[in-house]
């Protein structure tokens, strides 16, 4: 029964992805949201058909090899002499998020046995992706029935801010802000069909598996056990450090790679999210949830208003750290803009490399606070 379970999850992403080409309406949320759809729907619907320990071990195996395939990619030097309001929107939606997620810890100090540790994943979360929530709950070692809690809530939570940003966001928001200037340095190859290379990619991903690998030994080596913090930081610094090799950086197909494990990761995310236990066990959870992300989403477009960044900048920035890459090229197409293509992907490449440092660094400091 597990090896289908695994075949399952495995081929999903690809049937889905190949819906996804075929059919428009498909093309409207993007692969990752179905993704998401799917394991809930399996989750929820035939939860007697899934093993969640099988389905938790592939989880945190996922983790440790996407992050480094995702990061393999990153041009930091190149995203560093991007545009200023890039750059500066980036950074504004980092700070709000930090600011949100600590300032509401205060008020559910007493409701919430380990907020700190909630407020941190948020933190990843908002300012990286999913993976990097997983890997800094996992690293904190919150209770397993809380991350799956706050992953539901997140879910169910953002999936009303996409649904805004796809439908509502340009036509309400857009005459508050700049217009957007078209730049040549920003019309670059953004084409959704890059091909895979089977060489590239099995190349990336015994990288990945030696990155991950050697962040296991190091753990080994300093503290005699499997020290989750130490490993998620490995896999990410590794990951940074292997990108400024234009040779390993050119690998197209690590991206594309670390992206079908990201979808395989969603449906073995939204398998285990059981929204009836959410809407009886964790109102607090929800309650937190929300708040810090209005919080952070107000506090981002107030900062980019003020510094007078244009709309498509600012959104496709926000949507890059609280969403992640996976959800840059659906937000572009309902703006009517491609060339915002490779500053949100850059910015979400960003975003997973520093969303396991920050939210480690809020979640300590959030605890220093209440303490």
């Amino acid at each position: 029964m597990g090896v289908v379970q695994v075949f399952i999850f495995i081929l999903l992403p690809f049937l889905l992805m190949e819906g996804e080409k075929r059919f428009k309406w498909m093309s409207f949320f993007g692969t990752v949201v179905w993704c998401y759809l799917i394991g809930i729907l399996i989750g929820n619907l035939a939860p007697k058909l899934m093993n969640k320990e099988l389905t938790n071990s592939l989880v945190e195996v996922l983790i440790l090899l996407a992050v480094p395939l995702l990061l393999f990619s990153l041009d930091l030097k190149k995203w560093m002499r991007n545009t200023k309001s890039t750059i500066t929107s980036f950074i504004i939606s980092l700070v709000s998020i930090s600011i949100a997620s600590v300032g509401v810890s205060f008020f559910f100090k007493n409701d919430l046995d380990e907020v700190w540790k909630v407020g941190g994943m948020l933190v990843g979360v908002y300012s990286g992706g999913t993976v990097n929530m997983s890997a800094i709950g996992k690293s904190l070692a919150i209770e397993n029935e809380t991350f799956l809690l706050v992953n539901a809530a997140d879910i169910f939570v953002s999936s009303f801010y996409m649904l805004f940003v796809l439908m509502a966001a340009k036509k309400l928001l857009s005459p508050y802000f700049p217009k957007f200037q078209s730049s040549s340095d920003n019309q670059e190859n953004t084409d959704d069909d890059t091909p895979f290379i089977f060489k590239e990619g099995l190349s990336s991903l015994l990288l990945s598996v030696a990155v991950a690998g050697s962040s296991v030994g190091v753990s080994f080596l300093f503290f005699d056990k499997l020290f989750a913090p130490i490993i998620l930081m490995g896999c990410t610094s590794l990951g940074i450090l292997f990108s400024f090799s234009s040779k390993i950086r050119n690998l197209k197909s690590s991206f594309l790679l670390g992206e079908y494990l990201l979808y395989v990761f969603c449906i073995g995310l939204g398998s285990m999210c059981d929204f009836r236990e959410v809407a009886v066990n964790a109102p607090s959870i929800i309650q937190f949830v929300t708040l810090v992300l209005i919080i952070a989403i107000t506090l981002h477009f107030l900062g980019a208003k003020l510094f007078k960044i244009d709309f498509d900048t600012a959104i496709i920035t926000n949507v890059a750290a609280v969403f992640g890459p996976a959800f840059i090229a659906p937000v572009a197409r309902t703006l009517g803009n491609k060339e915002i293509i490779v500053t949100g992907l850059t910015c979400g490449l960003m975003g997973y490399a520093v969303g396991n440092y920050l939210g480690l660094g809020i979640a300590q400091l959030i605890k220093f606070f209440l303490n």
